[in-house]
């Protein structure tokens, strides 16, 4: 069994995207005690396509909203980056996004400056660009700044799949192998949601809460999934819901194997997901059971142990094509 060990950076990668993050609220801060005295009351923060202020923030409150926005985005970024063990591509993510947000908020506050009404208040494309701008500089730096990553086995060709140790089943004997398997991701990524629902309700009302908090309930209940072969296949249902189950049969299996895999290199993230040619369960980085399909496309799960897993099915396809054969 392969595991991916710990980067050697350990907490730097997380620390580097909550440093971003706190970054962008001293920046706000700053500038918004420097220009206190200068705005109006109430602050336009909403803005519409054309650039006029549409919505409005009574001065007291405007900072603890805008505040909270922030820390919600440090919460969210910087979880997601601890649960992926510092994965570049989201130091980058987590970083940029303290940039592009930070950038705004500060924007806003000198787009109120000094204005005699809110009303007059206009936010122009150029904030736009400048906050894209101080995003890729604060991913450019974010990346480096954060560490190497975890160390992951180099990218194979589609069809280097390590074949199954090879298991013959006796006629009339049966085989059950079942185990579960969990996604830290996910599960810190639904409580981060979660905890973002909460601070929404008091900072934006209701509806800004709800989504979030319904996405974060809906990744919990979905963080582990339990991997079963048996006499039916290869069966992988969500731990404690009947749906969504996925079952591949027997008739269906041309060949098993097992391989490292890398969610979001290989299937494009974490959870349930589809791309041309594959599809799976990518719950974690590590061992996962391959099975190449009679259409010829790809089912894969990650899970321990994934390599027995991945013999005893192929011996029961096997068995399934021999006794069909010689009906």
């Amino acid at each position: 069994m392969t595991v991916s060990p710990r980067p050697v950076s350990g907490l730097r990668a997380p620390l580097v995207v909550a440093a971003a993050h706190l970054l962008a609220c001293a920046a706000f801060l700053t500038v918004f005690l420097a220009q206190h005295d200068r705005l109006p009351d109430p602050v336009a923060t909403h803005f519409s396509g054309s650039g006029g202020a549409d919505d409005f923030t009574t001065l007291d409150a405007f900072p603890y909203g805008a505040l909270g926005i922030l820390l919600i985005m440090a919460l969210l970024c910087t979880g997601l980056v601890y649960a992926t063990r510092g994965h570049r591509v989201l130091v980058g993510l987590g970083c940029a996004v303290a940039g592009l947000v930070g950038t705004v908020v500060v924007a806003v506050v000198l787009n109120n400056a000094g204005a005699e009404t809110a009303d007059a208040v206009r936010l122009g494309p150029g904030t736009l660009g400048a906050a894209l701008a101080v995003a890729a500089a604060a991913a450019g730096l974010g990346v480096p700044a954060g560490g190497r990553g975890p160390a992951a086995p180099e990218a194979k060709p589609e069809d280097a799949v390590e074949p199954a140790p090879r298991f013959v089943l006796r006629e009339g004997e049966s085989v059950l192998w079942t185990r579960g398997a969990g996604s830290r991701p996910v599960l810190v990524g639904g409580a981060s949601l979660l905890a973002a629902g909460a601070l929404l309700v008091p900072l934006a009302g209701w509806a800004a809460g709800l989504g979030p908090a319904a996405g974060g309930v809906a990744l919990c209940a979905c963080f582990a999934v339990r991997v079963t072969v048996d006499r039916h296949g290869l069966t992988v249902h969500v731990l404690g819901l009947p749906r969504p189950r996925v079952r591949i049969p027997l008739d269906r299996i041309a060949e098993t194997g097992h391989r490292h895999v890398e969610p979001l290199r290989d299937l494009g993230g974490w959870g349930y997901r589809a791309v041309p040619g594959r599809s799976g369960f990518g719950l974690r980085s590590g061992p996962a059971v391959v099975v190449r399909l009679t259409t010829g496309s790809e089912f894969v799960v990650t899970v321990d142990d994934a390599a027995t897993a991945a013999a005893l099915l192929g011996a029961l396809a096997e068995r399934a094509r021999t006794t069909t054969g010689g009906g």
